[in-house]
């Protein structure tokens, strides 16, 4: 029979255990039974069952004391009192475990959050840099891109696409260049516009050319560098801009600008990039127009601003063969000042190009677009009339010769008036040849010369 059912058996009946050895091994097996269940009790599930089993087990050891004859309150209540105090004791510490695992926990999930907003500002921060990467290699072939073009046309529609391309924002774009002489801005090119009444620039551009410095706005309506009237006006168009100034050779040369409808749409890196561009697009600008120049040098004459011979015989077989072609007419006048060499005497070398000068810039203003001028050669001056036959050009020639003669010319302080011999050839009714056009009209000039001077001889 099993110890429970001995137990059970003994209790009922009221009958002692016969086997004295039995009976202790019994009554020890329930002592142990219920000390461990105490203890473990404390242990799962807390203070208040233990204290609950504690008293059921008190009063199992009371009515076991009362049906049985054999009698062990002491040891009893001593495994009592052990099992619920090392049971207590368990309890408390389990509990500073738990606090301590609490607490560990916190602080652990405290770290993984600190961690996890360094994984997010990093992420953040490795976002901004490849966007500044981006950005800056975008640069490398906005410099490469500008210094491939010598147009100053191109370099203006190349500069807006690449603002728009490396900024990648929306908004308005203009660029103005800055007239040297009127000290001015002039729009130049722009992008995304509709219309624009300020062709030379608002109060914000005026700003930036007076202070040789970038400027941005976030929102027009809380920036109080400007005027009420200034601000009321500039939100009907834009809210927020960012403009900076062209800068070659410590003057500003021009006036890049991105402005739109939306408030804080641009950011000081936006500004720090236009203001690379800006940069890079002043130095392609002079690079243009400093080979512009070279290239007006190499075809004009520096003193007078006529063609020089070499480029003036190039444009006079062009122009002989497209007439040609369809079968119009081509005059040329060769025209040389009359005692130029006494200017020379009498005032110095200097006076002589002052006198080249002057009528020079007559005949310019006189012939506008229906012809060309090249200086020949020392005091003559070669010209095509375009369109023209014999009897157009010679009257043509002396209105020139007309002009010459009647407009005064001041030197060191003396009035002069200049006068001219001019002699003309044309085909095809002379010639058909550069060569043979040339040789007529220094015939004919000649001729003028030894009739008196001072007019024209067309036969």
């Amino acid at each position: 029979m099993s110890l429970s059912a001995t137990i059970a058996l003994s209790a009922i009946s009221n009958e002692p255990f016969s086997d004295p050895v039995a009976h202790c091994n019994i009554f020890g097996s329930i002592i142990c039974i219920f000390g461990v269940s105490i203890f473990f009790a404390w242990i799962a599930f807390g203070e208040f069952n233990g204290i609950l089993l504690s008293a059921l087990y008190f009063l199992i050891c009371v009515w076991i004391e009362v049906r049985s004859d054999y009698h062990s309150s002491a040891l009893f209540l001593l495994t009592f009192f052990i099992a619920a105090a090392m049971g207590h004791a368990c309890e408390k510490i389990k509990n500073a475990v738990d606090k301590t695992y609490a607490i560990r926990s916190e602080k652990l999930a405290e770290e993984i959050n600190v961690l996890s907003d360094s994984v997010e500002k990093g992420a953040k921060s490795v976002a901004s840099l490849e966007e500044k990467l981006n950005r800056y290699s975008a640069l490398k072939e906005v410099a490469e891109s500008l210094s491939s073009d010598l147009s100053i046309e191109d370099i203006n529609a190349l500069i807006l696409e690449k603002v728009s391309y490396t900024l990648g924002k929306s908004g308005r774009m203009l660029l103005f260049m800055v007239d040297l002489k009127r000290q001015e801005l002039m729009l130049s090119a722009s992008k995304q516009v509709s219309k624009t009444k300020a062709k030379k620039g608002d109060v914000f551009d005026h700003w930036v050319f007076r202070n040789r410095k970038p400027l941005i706005i976030e929102d027009i309506t809380k920036d109080f560098r400007f005027s009420a009237n200034d601000m009321e006006e500039a939100k009907k168009n834009f809210r927020s801009l960012i403009e900076t100034p062209l800068v070659s050779e410590n003057k500003v040369i021009g006036i890049l600008r991105m402005d739109s409808p939306k408030e804080s749409v641009y950011s000081h890196d936006d500004l720090r990039i236009l203001d690379i561009i800006a940069t890079l697009g002043a130095v392609a600008v002079q690079n243009s127009l400093l080979y512009s120049r070279t290239q007006e040098l190499a075809i004009r004459d520096g003193l007078t601003g006529l063609a020089v011979r070499r480029y003036f015989m190039e444009r006079f077989q062009d122009e002989l063969i497209r007439e040609a072609g369809k079968k119009g007419e081509l005059s040329l006048l060769i025209l040389d000042i009359d005692h130029f060499k006494e200017y020379n005497d009498q005032f110095g070398h200097t006076a002589g190009d002052l006198v080249l000068k002057h009528m020079s810039r007559s005949i310019i203003v006189l012939l506008k677009e229906d012809g060309m001028l090249g200086r020949y050669g020392g005091e003559e001056i070669a010209i095509l009339l375009f369109g023209a036959g014999k009897e157009k050009a010679a009257k043509q020639a002396e209105v020139v010769r007309r002009q010459i003669e009647r407009e005064p010319f001041m030197l060191r302080r003396h009035k002069a008036h200049i006068t001219v011999s001019i002699g003309v050839s044309s085909y095809p009714e002379d010639s058909a040849s550069v060569e043979e056009l040339i040789k007529i009209a220094d015939e004919r000039l000649y001729k003028a010369k030894s009739r008196g001077r001072n007019r024209v001889c067309s036969e």
